[in-house]
């Protein structure tokens, strides 16, 4: 687990009511049922479909491993039950645990992953705390404090920001559950994403491993930087690398100190189109793996067959141009240079990826999580896990 060097987060603007966003997917029927049999038939299977790409270059590689539906809800200690759905983020805590959050719910789930070669991973849920209120919650990533303490942080679409929560004081046994976990401050992005497209906002969030930058993204274009994704046209969004000083300061001088860069999405992906619904093409998941190099998840979607991709490709931002004060005509600003690893449909809707430990032939673990959304006129949809595996010289 990275240590860290983010302390305090000063408060950077108002608190907006909650927002009420249009539906992620209005898809048609018969597209949600061409959903469900993908689903089945991958998690079924327990093995990602497609072949790995790879990096000749590095020697960098990306190999698929297995794939599971986690249970639908998490059981207290105290016999409660919450239930579990939309998993849009997840970050490593050590060990076999991590740590996930739902972008329809207030709480924070707790979960280990235990994967299985050439089989489905082992998931269990194992509890949950509530978080401050509910918000679009879509990443959450941590690092350890100068204090020893744990630090957390979340994006969300609705201000947008990211959020910083820390443990509290309390003691407790271990074994006795996670520590509560209190507001410590935010860090707003309405400078950066502003003008970004209804529910295309910020949707991932990673933090370098020495803890000295937290990097993010808006998921589709901005409407000051472009036309949105569309059949055969790519979309140019902006990661956005906040430094994180040793002595905690962020707020605004962290925006003013960012880094900047453009990343082009792929255009959605070649399909059998079904006529009608939206498009998605665009970034919802980044793992930092050092000194500015990046995982990014990218996430296509359409009513067509398939229904949905997936693609995780590498990035090095270290050299790319700086764009923090470029503000439209980003033809000018040359994209970060980018490798595609793996690409695959799984036929599940990827949104969360982390880095776990490494195995002991030293690949390194990716987990990653789908939001399948709530549920529909069936019943409440299944909790995809898959884990990927992560090969570097």
């Amino acid at each position: 687990m990275p240590a860290c060097r983010f302390i305090p987060v000063a408060r950077a603007g108002v608190d907006r009511p909650l927002l009420s966003l249009p539906p992620r997917r209005g898809w048609c029927v018969v597209a949600l049922a061409v959903i469900a049999i993908g689903l089945g038939d991958s998690v079924s299977r327990g093995k990602a479909d497609d072949v790995p790409a790879a990096d000749t270059a590095t020697a960098i590689r990306v190999e698929p491993g297995g794939i599971v539906n986690a249970p639908g809800e998490v059981v207290e200690a105290d016999g409660s039950r919450h239930a579990v759905a939309e998993l849009s983020g997840i970050a490593w805590l050590g060990g076999d645990s991590y740590a996930a959050v739902m972008d329809g719910s207030g709480r924070l789930l707790f979960l280990t992953v235990n994967p299985v070669a050439d089989a489905p991973p082992k998931v269990t849920f194992d509890r949950s705390i509530a978080l401050d209120r509910l918000r679009d919650w879509e990443d959450v990533a941590t690092c350890n404090g100068a204090d020893g303490r744990r630090r957390w942080f979340f994006v969300e679409e609705d201000t947008p920001a990211v959020r910083e929560f820390a443990e509290g004081d309390d003691a407790r046994p271990v074994g006795a559950g996670p520590l509560p976990l209190r507001a410590a401050g935010m860090v707003s992005l309405e400078g950066p994403f502003r003008s970004a497209r209804p529910n295309r906002g910020p949707e991932a969030l990673a933090v370098e491993p020495d803890g000295a930058r937290l990097w993010t993204a808006n998921e589709e274009p901005l409407e000051r930087d472009g036309p949105p994704v569309a059949t055969g046209v790519a979309g140019k969004v902006r990661l956005v690398g906040l430094a994180i000083d040793d002595d905690g300061a962020v707020g605004e001088k962290a925006l003013e100190r960012r880094r900047e860069v453009i990343y082009e999405v792929d255009p959605p992906h070649d399909r059998v189109s079904l006529g009608g619904g939206p498009l998605y093409s665009g970034v919802v998941a980044l793992v930092a793996l050092g000194e500015g190099r990046l995982l990014v998840l990218e996430r296509s979607a359409a009513a067509g067959v398939p229904p949905l991709e997936n693609r995780i490709y590498l990035v090095d931002t270290a050299t790319a141009a700086e764009a923090r004060e470029v503000d439209g005509n980003l033809a000018a600003v040359a994209p970060v240079a980018k490798t595609l690893l793996w690409k695959g449909a799984l036929g599940v809707n990827l949104e969360g990826l982390c880095a776990g430990p490494r195995l002991p032939d030293g690949r390194m673990t990716l987990v990653a999580v789908a939001d399948n959304g709530a549920g529909d006129g069936v019943g409440r949809r299944p909790n995809p896990v898959a884990c990927f595996f992560l090969t570097s010289p």
